[in-house]
């Protein structure tokens, strides 16, 4: 009877490639499906450390993933990052731009940032769509002048034991299966050498013991009218006791066995008393995450109470597998989480070769996948003694295990590091005891996700004309040479828009209007940038707080720009501002035209051109073309391309119509561009102040600073750190952080570290695939 239900199983589960086709409207299968309509970014944030010094940068890396298609999310452009104390207040934020699923940046902890616990949060707008956004959080601390890292916060010796059955169920007179988990009173995994069950009669009746972790599992039969218990000894001889709960005297108990290779084994169980209220009442097990869904039907029989669904694992997803059973009402009464392990889900990473130079070793590092497929890693680099990196939070644990969990996951880097039967039975034992997912079915059902807020991507100006001219106006011109954006927007109704701008926050943005005439005019407009940063608080209680005690001196240990130490190996660095040149853009041979000894202040720089190789021809209306007078091949005369401060302006050549020498910084022409054929040439103008200056463009154009937009991402710069203060620098000190490191043509990654006084290093290593494979690795090079 149960070999027949096995195949009818199979064919069941072989025979679709999702859910059975046109659900019901009501179905369970249709409103999960319109759940997960709306596809959530998650995200995991890696910083270069997380316990800082006053006066040092937080630099972080952040990846977004879509946990569906288990690939990067490819079209995340804005990311916010900010900044909340231990109450959940906002300190700081800022807005970075997010290319192909990755972007990274970093904050000054000089300013505001007393000593203390923070959270660093990382997310999109998107995200507030969602019930149970997958945002990161990561806490960090900063010191105070005094640090004590021998001192160990003493509790009261109080343990955690949880017993949990597995699918979420005990039922009386069936063989259950309870998982436990172990903690001390700081929360940390407490080792049981040896356990057992007992009943009122102090009979042993089954014996376990856990394992590294502090979890492990045991199965017992559970009699009606007994009680039952367990005695637990843990590693330093303490005995912890704890009642099991009364099992149900009707209803279904869950047991899954992962240990086949090929096969996974789901069984049912259930007693007599239960078994003739479910005969022709139809159940049935969801095979499910993320939107994605198969369906096994579940019919019960006379005179049978185990049934057992053996699984092809190559018909499970990629990953988290969550297994629901529904009883005939449609209700969820059993859970269970199961992984499953595929070689799309991750790669790893190997020590190919190092270069030790002067100052400096050259790291060279293979990936396990030789494919020649996009990969970035982001790369921390500290003393193999540090004490200030949380390494448990992994990409790998945040993207495949975090968004499926409510609680946390202690040592998570230790379920990947293989993929051994040990690793395996232990991972499995973790979502054993992790009980029911996160998903809430009571949300699934009557709590269906909106998308209320935008997908944005870069940002939206939007303005009206408020001018007694309108009708004359046809368009609207923004111009922004930092950013090198040069646009134009219709108006309409005196409304008038621009879209998808990506803006840095430090720049000007200049408008003005067209008429009917293409002639400039300075526009009286209102208008607004979008989106604007919402500030919100964050919920702190659920954080772990723990804060080194203060006693050990560290002042001194990074030096300002001024410090001068003459005791020390220490040289006091002064920093030399070297004032930029003009650069021009494109041309060969880029000749700077002498404006001030031959041109006067009111002579027009198209004058000037034309004097130069050029001819100018005025259509009227600041309607110009700018032709080269030599024809370097049979199309006849070509035009120059034209560059107003870095910014390509051929097209809108009205915004030149106006210079004079007065205007104008540089001028540099070359008659010759690049290219086989030659082109018609390059012009360079350079306002004076150019694109940073606050003067206006033109009278034509009004000016604005940016107060939004996105943050530019620096480059890493190390804190001038006394290293004669060997044990803190040891403890606390950053010797590299390296943001973005991609794979070359050959499928290394290569990189430098700089050579201090240790004999060995720490690499933190975070990274993702194109394909979406996640790379997580901590590898120790030894330097001498």
């Amino acid at each position: 009877m149960i070999k027949n239900f096995l195949l009818l199983c199979l064919s069941v589960l072989c025979s679709t490639s999702g859910i059975a086709q046109n659900p019901k409207s009501d179905s369970v299968e249709n409103k999960y499906l319109n759940y997960f309509n709306l596809q959530p970014e998650t995200i995991y944030t890696q910083v270069n450390k997380s316990k800082y010094l006053k006066s040092e940068e937080l630099w972080f890396k952040s990846y977004i993933y879509n946990t569906q298609t288990q690939k990067p999310y490819i079209t995340t452009s804005n990311v916010y990052a900010s900044i909340y104390n231990a109450d959940g207040q906002l300190v700081e934020k800022k807005i970075y731009y997010a290319e192909n699923g990755v972007t990274h940046g970093n904050f000054n902890l000089k300013e505001n940032y007393e000593p203390g616990i923070y959270f660093l949060k990382v997310s999109t707008n998107w995200m507030k769509n969602f019930n149970d956004p997958n945002y990161s959080l990561q806490q960090f601390e900063v010191l105070g002048s005094e640090t004590d890292f021998n001192s160990v916060e003493k509790t009261d010796q109080k343990y955690d034991f949880q017993l949990l059955p597995e699918g979420g169920h005990l039922l009386e007179n069936t063989k259950n299966t309870i998982g436990f988990k172990a903690r001390n009173a700081n929360g940390e995994p407490l080792i049981i050498k040896s356990g057992k069950v007992l009943d009122s009669k102090k009979n042993t009746i089954s014996t376990f013991e856990s394992n590294e972790f502090g979890i492990g599992k045991f199965s017992v039969i559970l009699s009606e009218n007994e009680s039952y218990y367990v005695e637990a000894t843990v590693d330093d001889g303490s005995i912890i006791t704890e009642k099991i709960a009364k099992p149900e005297a009707i209803g279904l108990a869950l047991s899954v066995n992962t240990l086949n290779q090929n096969m996974l084994f789901i069984i049912i169980k259930t007693n007599k008393k239960t078994l003739p209220y479910l005969l022709d009442k139809p159940h049935y097990l969801l095979i499910h995450r993320d939107g994605l869904l198969k369906k096994i039907d579940i019919r019960f029989e006379a005179e049978t109470l185990d049934y057992t669904l053996a699984v092809p694992k190559q018909e499970l997803y990629s990953g988290m597998n969550i297994l629901t059973v529904f009883n005939e009402k449609d209700q969820a009464i059993l859970e269970r989480l199961v992984f499953h392990k595929t070689e799309n889900l991750t790669e790893d990473m190997s020590l190919l070769g190092k270069k030790v130079g002067n100052d400096s070793t050259q790291i060279r590092l293979k990936s396990s996948k030789a494919n020649r497929l996009k990969k970035t890693i982001s790369v921390s680099v500290l003393p193999t003694s540090t004490e200030s990196y949380s390494s448990n939070n992994t990409i790998i644990s945040a993207f495949l295990l975090k968004p499926y969990i409510k609680g946390d996951i202690e040592n998570a880097r230790a379920y990947f590091t293989s993929n051994d039967s040990k690793t395996n039975y232990n991972l499995d034992l973790l979502l054993l005891t992790q009980g029911w997912s996160r998903y809430e079915w009571q949300d699934i059902f009557n709590k269906p996700q909106i998308d209320k807020y935008a997908f944005e991507a870069g940002f939206q100006l939007q303005g009206k004309v408020d001018d007694e001219n309108v009708s004359d106006f046809k368009e609207m011109v923004l111009f922004s040479p930092k950013n090198e954006i040069m646009l134009t927007a219709d108006v309409k109704d005196s409304l008038f828009s621009f879209d998808r701008l990506f803006l840095t926050n430090d720049a000007i943005l200049s408008l003005s209007a067209k008429n009917k005439k293409d002639k400039l005019i300075n526009p009286k407009v209102y208008y607004n940038l979008y989106p604007t940063y919402i500030v919100d608080s964050i919920n702190t209680e659920k954080a772990k707080k723990k804060q080194i005690k203060l006693v050990v001196n560290n002042t001194d240990f990074i030096y300002d720009d001024s410090f001068t130490e003459l005791d020390t190996v220490m040289l006091d660095v002064k920093k030399y501002e070297k004032k930029e040149k003009f650069m021009p853009t494109g041309g060969v041979n880029n000749r700077n035209i002498d404006l001030k000894t031959v041109y006067s202040f009111s002579t027009r720089i198209l004058e000037v051109i034309g004097s130069n190789g050029f001819d100018i021809i005025d259509r009227g209306g600041e309607n110009i073309t700018i032709l080269a007078r030599r024809s370097p091949n049979l199309q006849g005369r070509l035009s120059p391309e034209v560059y107003l401060d870095g910014v390509l302006v051929s097209g809108q050549l009205y915004l030149i119509f106006h210079l004079t020498v007065s205007d104008v910084e540089e001028l540099y022409i070359a008659k010759t561009g690049y290219g086989i054929d030659g082109s018609g040439g390059t012009i360079n103008i350079f306002k004076k102040g150019g694109g940073t200056s606050k003067s206006r463009l033109n009278s034509n154009f009004i000016s604005n600073d940016i107060k939004i937009g996105f943050s530019a991402p620096k480059s890493y710069y190390s804190p001038l750190y006394n290293t004669s203060k060997r044990e803190i620098f040891s403890k606390l000190g950053v010797l590299n952080w390296i943001s973005n490191v991609e794979a070359n043509e050959n499928g290394e990654f290569v990189f430098k570290v700089p050579n201090y006084f240790y004999e060995s290093v720490n690499l933190y290593i975070e990274g993702m695939s194109e394909d979406g494979s996640l790379i997580s690795k901590v590898e120790s090079i030894q330097l001498k």
